[in-house]
């Protein structure tokens, strides 16, 4: 056991002498919950085995990803990008030397929906105390503790085994959802393991199924009697001579009365397809992702999967981004700088873009309330900017209401 075995089972445990015999070191190496009632173990890796986890994990992943992450500061006249930040690069570009924004992003909401909590190593200048470089770090290798003065110390093995005491402010922790109390969020393969475990479970049996050519396990019947050598010799050779004739595309043929009768239950007996179909939409539950974007469209249509697309912005992605944007800039933003207005904000913009005609309607609305300008809409499309198209337009038939009694009066 190396080094790094050694020291997880010390934090796990408190020091408890474990044995070869004993299950809690077992358990803890090989990962995960333990067994399940369907007798399939699921863990961080398996559970991103199962397809439909796998699309609802990536689903979120990417799309927090992809999301634009910018460093705004306040100004009297609204918000503005603090680009001349140092900061600004790193959570908006390129966090650290092998990565880029997208993929660390990424890093982060993978951890969130694998393990419930996701940690981020930060390198800064000591002089200054500035960041120079983020870099996720898997949840095995740092543990948190409450210390005797109530403090909280984050415990990181390096690759190298050694332990290292460390501060909130060093480790940059992303909580996911977790209870009163705990340090680090719920993972998802601990909660749900008998969901996760079913769903393994009925496609262990359905692989099993079609790779022995789909024939259901059975007995063979006779009214002979036979000696223990005999039966094995018969049941060696009917695997055999069975294997043989599905092989060859050959009807096999049963001799000396022997009859052949299957004792497992027939798929359509057993609801198969409609067992695999009501564990995507349990699956979809535990991760909360719409229905139809795990490719399951049976009770999808256009109407209600568009209303969809809003749900999964505000009920499965905002929980996600607004946990990142809070961990991220309680440790990455100084005091200072959270006093000059300097925040970290995702901009979901991008999700929120209808098809051409809705966008058509929603810039022209803004533009007659006088609320956009021509420029501004250009760039929300991507196009370039123009001369003289930075002003703010209003109807002439409209005007504020207090110049309207003005004029009232003096008639």
């Amino acid at each position: 056991m190396n080094l790094f075995r050694r020291a997880m089972l010390r934090m796990a445990f408190k020091g408890a002498d474990l044995t070869l015999t004993d299950a809690r070191g077992w358990e803890f190496l090989l990962g995960g919950s333990g067994p399940t009632w369907s007798k399939v173990r699921v863990n961080e890796g398996t559970q991103l085995q199962i397809a439909a986890a796998f699309s609802a994990i990536r689903l979120i992943a990417e799309t927090v990803g992809i999301l634009p992450l910018h460093l705004y500061r306040k100004t009297p006249r609204g918000r503005e990008r603090a680009t001349d930040h140092p900061l600004y690069d790193l959570v908006h570009r390129q966090p650290n030397e092998y990565m880029t924004a997208a993929e660390w992003k990424e890093s982060v909401a993978v951890s969130l929906a694998t393990m419930g909590q996701a940690y981020n190593l930060t390198t800064r200048f000591e002089s200054s105390g500035r960041v120079v470089s983020i870099q996720p770090v898997h949840k095995s290798r740092i543990t948190p503790e409450v210390l005797a003065d109530g403090s909280i110390a984050y415990w990181y093995v390096t690759r190298q085994g050694q332990r290292k005491q460390l501060t909130r402010r060093d480790v940059c922790p992303v909580r996911g959802f977790g209870n009163v109390g705990q340090l680090e969020g719920f993972a998802p393969h601990h909660l749900h393991a008998n969901t996760l475990g079913l769903a393994q479970a009925v496609e262990k049996y359905g692989a099993e199924f079609f790779g022995g050519g789909a024939r259901p396990t059975g007995v063979l019947t006779t009214d002979d009697s036979f000696k223990q050598e005999q039966r094995d010799d018969i049941r060696a050779n009917f695997n055999k001579y069975v294997r043989e004739s599905w092989v060859n595309g050959l009807l096999p043929i049963l001799e000396r009365g022997l009859k052949y009768q299957p004792v497992t239950t027939p798929n359509n007996d057993a609801q198969f397809i409609e067992t695999r179909k009501l564990q995507i939409a349990e699956i979809a539950r535990v991760y909360r992702v719409p229905l139809h974007m795990l490719m399951e469209m049976d009770k999808a249509s256009y109407n209600n999967t568009e209303q969809a697309n809003k749900h999964f912005l505000d009920y499965t992605l905002m929980p996600y981004l607004v946990r990142i944007e809070q961990g991220l800039g309680s440790t990455l933003l100084t005091d200072q700088d959270r006093a000059r207005g300097l925040y970290l904000e995702f901009d979901v913009r991008g999700l929120l873009r209808g098809d051409s005609t809705q966008r058509a309607g929603y810039y022209a609305a803004l533009r007659v309330a006088g609320a956009i300008t021509q420029n501004e809409i250009r760039t929300l499309e991507n196009m370039d900017t123009r001369d003289g198209a930075d002003d703010l337009h209003v109807p002439l038939n409209m005007a504020p209401s207090d110049l309207l009694r003005t004029i009232q009066s003096k008639d």
